[in-house]
């Protein structure tokens, strides 16, 4: 069995470095580029593939209702860290490093052939299938956070409703629009803007749950949790978001040598004309502070970051479309963002006329009618029994719209 040291560099800068002699030597570890215990398996996989000679190494991500990765085999190490598990295998001659993380399997084969890291690849997507969506009626959602190490992916597979579900819980006018959108929708290249706006309780969360199911097909979605970081002092955050789409997740335990390798290889995959990436949809719920008039001086350059993404410089032929919610009325809005040719989708979500709302009751069993417009969360409310949070609600469209 063989020993192997673990080199940190970011450690050796306050101890003098180490030896030249040692630093030669092939069974040392680097872990200058990973965070956390759980990347020792990388670097393992890197010297034992140098030392076996393998000529072909290959990566895939794919995602999976796997929770183990026991299906590959007894494996030769394996670190379970934080929900993550990482673990290395020799498969039939073939090196295999896997991590599995929030319901997404990241393999990379080194083999001696390019025809046999192919076939360990397609051994691991039927040891790992890719779930069936329709099956479950889910969808999965990556949500990015920045932290202390940068920014932070992270993945939930959340339960939608299809549009026929929900398509009579909105406004006539709300309803025609979203249709449109959830059917025919048709993206152009380059960055674009889809703007929804309403009052509170007029079911833009319920819609945009729809919209990731009738999607789901040619587009990914990412869910912005700080959305004043994004578009704030950190610009890495928002060109990793931009940038890395084939390779969402544990860039470091993907590629042991490091980030900016990391981005070659992804340079390289973009490159390629068989390489279709599928589109993203970036979202930024309740968002109505950054698309105000004044957003400038509130925090920075966020807005003119945001106008780039969706028609200037760093939109330009991207797969990129940024959907913002917003309980802000649109006459609020800066003007830049609204204009005509900017908005792929500017729909405005109404609450239910008097006459429409009585329907809705109808329908549930209750045949009460008002006089004011009410929105869905105050109909559903009132069939609840919550009288006094409906009657809020309601009164708050008793004034001028």
């Amino acid at each position: 069995m063989r020993l192997y040291w673990i080199r940190d560099f970011r450690n050796a800068a306050y101890r003098g470095g180490y030896p030249a002699a040692m630093a030669e030597r092939r069974d040392i570890i680097d872990l200058g580029d990973c965070y956390g215990a759980g990347n020792v398996t990388s670097g393992l996989f890197v010297t034992r593939l140098l030392d076996d000679g393998k000529a072909e190494v290959q990566t895939e991500e794919w995602p999976t209702s796997a929770v183990s990765t026991d299906e590959a085999g007894e494996p030769l190490l394996r670190v379970t860290e934080r929900g993550v598990e990482r673990a290395l295998f020799v498969l039939d001659e073939t090196l295999v490093h896997l991590t599995l993380a929030g319901g997404r399997l990241y393999a990379s084969v080194a083999a001696g052939t390019r025809a046999a890291a192919g076939a360990a690849l397609r051994s691991l997507h039927e040891c790992f299938p890719v779930p069936d969506p329709s099956s479950t009626h889910e969808v999965t959602v990556t949500f990015w956070t920045y932290s202390t190490h940068g920014p932070q992916p992270s993945w939930r597979t959340i339960a939608v409703p299809d549009w026929e579900e929900i398509a009579r819980n909105y406004a006539n006018t709300t309803g025609d629009e979203l249709s449109g959108m959830m059917r025919d929708f048709q993206p152009s290249r380059g960055g674009q803007l889809i703007l929804w706006h309403g009052k509170a309780g007029t079911g833009k969360t319920f819609a945009l749950r729809a919209l990731a199911w009738e999607w789901r097909e040619w587009c990914d979605f990412h869910y912005i949790v700080d959305r004043d970081s994004f578009f704030g002092e950190h610009a890495d955050y928002l060109m990793s978001v931009l940038l890395m789409p084939a390779y969402q997740g544990p860039v470091r335990a993907i590629f042991p040598f490091g980030v900016r390798h990391a981005m070659a290889a992804i340079a390289e995959d973009e490159g390629s004309e068989s390489a279709e990436k599928p589109w993203r949809v970036l979202i930024l719920e309740d968002t109505g502070e950054l698309l105000t008039p004044d957003a400038k001086t509130m925090i920075g350059q966020g807005l003119s970051r945001f106008l780039n993404v969706v028609d200037g410089l760093i939109g330009q032929g991207l797969r990129v479309l940024v959907l913002v919610t917003t309980n802000e009325p649109i006459r609020t809005l800066h003007p830049a963002v609204a204009r005509p040719g900017r908005c792929a989708a500017n729909i405005q979500f109404e609450p239910f006329k008097p006459d429409e709302a009585a329907d809705w009751l109808a329908r549930h069993g209750d045949g009460r009618r008002f006089e004011a417009p009410m929105t869905l969360a105050s109909l559903y409310a009132m069939l609840a029994g919550e009288e006094a949070v409906a009657a809020t609600q309601a009164a708050g469209f008793a004034g001028p719209p």
